[in-house]
């Protein structure tokens, strides 16, 4: 199991450009990075997150808004839970999410590392599903870190691999929710789940498919932040045509 190493770095190197190039990275953490607590209410017992990843969410995700003795501390305990449980699918998948925000951190100093760090993350993430292939907490987190690193790293870290993953998992999820039940979900968990997978569709070069996903997006929140972003995606990708 790859241990995650932190980074440190140089002393010349302003801290406040540190903390701005990070929140770079989680700008778009997800489609929409919204805290519009209307998009995140569903009907009662559609689908529920598993309150262990929710709860991770918000340790982890504390790094964007440059928290990053929140994200540590949370790191290290989902660290020594691996340790103890590699089996353990709900811990490898946030120790997956936190090599990836290390190897978003590392790149400001040591590319290099960054690169191993990502890596690591990749593989991590993998091994988490693996162990849980049908859990949609598991493998829609593994889609969250990739839409992450997708969009914010380098392009030499990103590989076909990243977006033929998010699509998978997207479709995956899709699937499991069903035409039915999708409607009555939260605002938030189909914008993303169809934003996400237009992102990866697109990338792949999907395009037709991709004008579709985002269009759902439209259709199923509208007068919403996710319409915005799905309509600039739409109009992105005719520019291409």
């Amino acid at each position: 199991m790859p241990v995650a190493v932190c980074v440190v770095f140089p002393m010349k190197l302003p801290f406040l450009f540190v903390l701005s190039s990070v929140l770079s990275i989680g700008v778009q953490a997800q489609f929409v990075n919204s805290r519009n607590p209307d998009y995140h209410k569903s009907e009662p017992g559609l689908y529920t997150e598993d309150p262990f990843i929710v709860k991770y969410r918000k340790e982890y995700f504390a790094v964007f808004q440059g928290d990053f003795k929140r994200f540590r501390a949370a790191h290290a305990e989902i660290k020594v839970m691996v340790e103890k449980n590699p089996k353990d699918a709900r811990a490898m998948v946030w120790f997956g999410n936190g090599q990836m925000v290390e190897a978003g951190l590392a790149s400001l100093s040591d590319k290099k590392k960054a690169l191993e760090f990502w890596k690591d993350s990749s593989k991590t993430l993998d091994n988490a599903v693996a162990l849980t292939p049908e859990d949609p907490n598991i493998y829609m987190m593994r889609a969250a870190t990739l839409i992450i690193a997708g969009e914010k790293f380098p392009t030499e870290f990103i590989d076909k691999t990243v977006w033929t993953r998010l699509r998978d998992d997207c479709e995956k999820f899709i699937k499991y929710i069903g035409p039915d039940r999708m409607p009555r979900t939260s605002i938030h968990l189909r914008g993303e789940a169809y934003g996400c997978l237009g992102v990866a569709q697109s990338k792949l070069g999907e395009h037709e498919k991709a004008k579709r996903a985002f269009e759902m997006v439209i259709k199923l929140n509208p007068g919403t932040d996710y319409e915005k972003r799905a309509k600039a995606e739409i109009e992105a990708l005719q520019k291409k045509d």
